[in-house]
């Protein structure tokens, strides 16, 4: 049985990593006028020997990671997509 799956070179991959964070630096500053999450504020709270310009990008960052996931958490996929990786297990060595 073939499989019918996108494949994605390692190449292509990396530069889609590389290109990540340079794409939101470009991006229009939307994330200033937002006030930080609930969560950012916890983790900027509970770090110890932070300057509070230190806290204040570590709320920002936290606040800026949360929008993407947002979006992939609130994406819904119909029932009839398949899987993009199958699971194929591999025999244990025993010996």
């Amino acid at each position: 049985m073939q499989d019918h799956r996108p494949t994605i070179s390692r190449r292509d991959l990396g530069r889609m990593l590389v290109a990540l964070p340079l794409a939101s630096a470009l991006a229009p500053e939307e994330t200033a006028k937002e006030s930080p999450s609930p969560q950012a504020e916890f983790i900027a709270a509970h770090e110890e020997g932070l300057s509070a310009q230190e806290q204040d990008r570590l709320r920002k960052s936290v606040t800026e990671g949360e929008k993407p996931l947002r979006a992939i958490r609130d994406f819904k996929l119909p029932p009839d997509v398949a899987p993009a990786v199958r699971f194929r297990p591999v025999k244990a060595r025993r010996g």
